[in-house]
């Protein structure tokens, strides 16, 4: 079956370097030493220490908290030192704990299915997990909502760290305003704005990856993996209909991202707005390859079970176990020529 093997390519925005894997012919096609996946040049090594699968930082990551303490300062908050803490702390290792959180549940889940996982990548729009398809488009589906139901979870821990600190005095819910004054009132009322901010970070993570759907985030996937599932669309549908939607709210983004900067409200649009081009970027880029009739070579719609993702879904991955291992004793001795479709 058709096997995209990842590579690690963050600043061309490529996920993918697609190579087929043949798992019923004369001979396996397997990616070479010189294929797998390595760090980006332009990024840490944070090893693979988490179920062996290798998490790389990269160094424009930290742009994000940077851009964010300079709104900070920018926004007459300079008064407040602890301020410019409380946001390198939220948007650097509160952020990067909540993100690596949830690619982990993308990659974790495709292991689970029996797909592959060349690594995650975390960098200033977020992250991504470098996987490889599972067998059906149901998994694919499980797949692109394992990552947004972690911050149900990450949400849960976050609310009872905020409730033990400030339910008695504050509500048990908290706002989503930042009072400087209880920021400042000791480490108990600093924690109690960290966790405040870090249970609605979450929410509206869940909401963008789930509900937004946007190409190529997660709502995006779902978005078309629903199409061809529940409305049963022809692979060339969904992809046209995924990368018009898509293109559309991200135009939406970018508008609104412009708007609040001249609105001198910077802070609230600078991450919106980033993901807005990238989002525009990759649904062009799909929408360029449908009207090519060229799906065939997309890293996600040219997967077999998005072209047949009707036959496979129904099959839920595909037969008894004792088909699959007869499947598996016909594969060949595997070789290591790669070949690039």
């Amino acid at each position: 079956k058709p096997f995209p093997i990842p590579t690690a390519s963050p600043d061309s925005y490529s996920f993918f370097t697609p190579v087929t894997l043949h798992r019923r012919c004369h001979r396996a096609h397997l990616p070479s030493k010189k294929h797998k996946m390595a760090p980006p040049r332009s990024a840490v090594n944070l090893g693979s220490c988490i179920a062996g699968i290798p998490i790389t930082l990269h160094y424009t990551f930290f742009v994000l908290c940077g851009l964010y303490f300079v709104d900070a300062f920018l926004s007459h908050r300079s008064d407040y030192p602890v301020f410019m803490l409380f946001v390198v702390i939220l948007y650097g290792p509160v952020l990067f704990v909540t993100i690596l959180i949830h690619e982990l549940g993308h990659a974790l889940m495709t292991k689970r299915l029996g797909g592959e996982v060349g690594g995650i990548v975390l960098w200033p729009l977020g992250g991504f997990a470098l996987c490889g398809p599972v067998d059906s488009l149901r998994g694919e589906l499980k797949v692109a909502l394992a990552g947004p139901i972690t911050h149900v979870f990450q949400g849960l821990v976050w609310w009872i760290v905020y409730a033990s600190l400030a339910g008695s005095t504050h509500g048990w819910w908290p706002s989503w305003i930042v009072y400087l004054d209880v920021l400042s009132n000791g480490v108990a009322g600093f924690m109690e704005i960290l966790s405040a901010q870090a249970l609605w970070m979450n929410i509206v993570l869940l909401c963008f990856n789930l509900f937004l759907p946007a190409y190529p985030l997660d709502g995006g996937r779902i978005y078309a993996a629903s199409l061809i599932l529940v409305f049963k669309m022809k692979s060339m549908a969904a992809a046209k209909v995924t990368a018009g939607t898509a293109m559309i709210i991200s135009a939406g983004m970018i508008l609104y991202s412009v708007y609040t900067f001249l609105a001198r409200n910077a802070g609230s649009g600078i991450l919106l707005g980033l993901v807005g081009v990238f989002v525009l970027y990759q649904s062009s880029d799909l929408w360029n390859s449908a009207k090519r009739n060229d799906l065939a070579n997309h890293p996600i719609f040219g997967r077999e079970c998005y072209s047949d993702g009707n036959e496979n879904s129904n099959s839920g991955g595909g037969g008894s176990g004792q088909e699959r291992d007869q499947e598996i004793d016909t594969v060949p001795a595997q070789t290591e020529e790669a070949e690039m479709v």
